[in-house]
């Protein structure tokens, strides 16, 4: 089930404003999880308010091809298309791309590609001042299941940066196709990958989470249980002589 086109109507500069009033994208001390579970912080389409450090997007033009490995997209989309269809009941009966909340038995938000979402991503914002080791964790999941014909490749990639422009691909986070099909058990996809050490003590920490549109029906894949962490940076140890003379002691 191709996912159908969404006509724009508004010009960037309305759309960059509209997004600045309806989106969260203060950073988020660590330990940072998020399991989607509370469905009320996601009422409203395309409001991010009030999920803490989230903000979800459709990609549009972020590459004209289909079945493009999202591991090389990682230009700066800035602004972008602020996206999330609220309060869905089932996957197999939406065929909108982008970012969908789906208010399951055990509820998640999920990204599908489309002709117009060309490349749907979340991004977590992080503030790991004083952190090292970051550690980044989510379960992909297929919604579709044992009732869809549909039998797409669906890769998933983990990129990040520091600061606005470019991202930088994750290699060992990449899932090559993140769906099973038809009418198959579906599949459930855990990573859990170390970041970097560029991402060390960074204040202004992205993480974005994307697919890209596939050669043939997309399938809807649940970004769950997101987690990041990290370890505390030792505080240097002070050399107590120089400390003393410093201070203008003498032993």
């Amino acid at each position: 089930m191709k996912k159908n086109a969404i006509a724009l109507f508004a010009v960037a500069a309305t759309g960059f404003i509209a997004q600045a009033s309806v989106a969260d994208n203060a950073y988020q001390t660590l330990p940072y999880i998020n399991n989607w579970t509370n469905i009320a912080l996601i009422s409203l389409d395309d409001n991010w308010a009030t999920v803490p450090g989230v903000l979800g997007f459709r990609g549009d033009n972020v590459t004209a091809a289909q079945g493009v490995d999202p591991q090389t997209l990682l230009a700066d989309d800035s602004p972008g298309v602020n996206d999330i269809n609220a309060n869905k009941p089932d996957p197999l009966a939406f065929f909108s791309g982008g970012a969908t909340e789906f208010e399951l038995a055990d509820p998640v938000v999920a990204l599908t590609g489309s002709g117009t979402a060309d490349a749907p991503y979340l991004i977590v914002h992080i503030n790991a001042t004083g952190k090292q080791n970051i550690l980044v964790g989510y379960t992909l999941r297929d919604l579709e299941g044992t009732n869809s014909t549909d039998d797409s490749i669906q890769p998933v990639a983990l990129q990040f940066r520091t600061s606005v422009g470019a991202w930088t691909n994750v290699p060992a986070a990449f899932v090559a196709d993140a769906s099973t099909g038809p009418l198959a058990v579906p599949a459930v996809t855990a990573v859990f990958v170390p970041l970097p050490a560029a991402a060390n003590g960074a204040a202004t920490l992205q993480l974005r989470i994307i697919t890209s549109n596939a050669v043939s029906n997309d399938e809807w894949i649940g970004i769950d249980n997101i987690t990041v962490e990290g370890s505390d940076i030792p505080t240097p140890a002070v050399n107590s002589t120089w400390g003393k003379i410093k201070a203008g002691y003498r032993n």
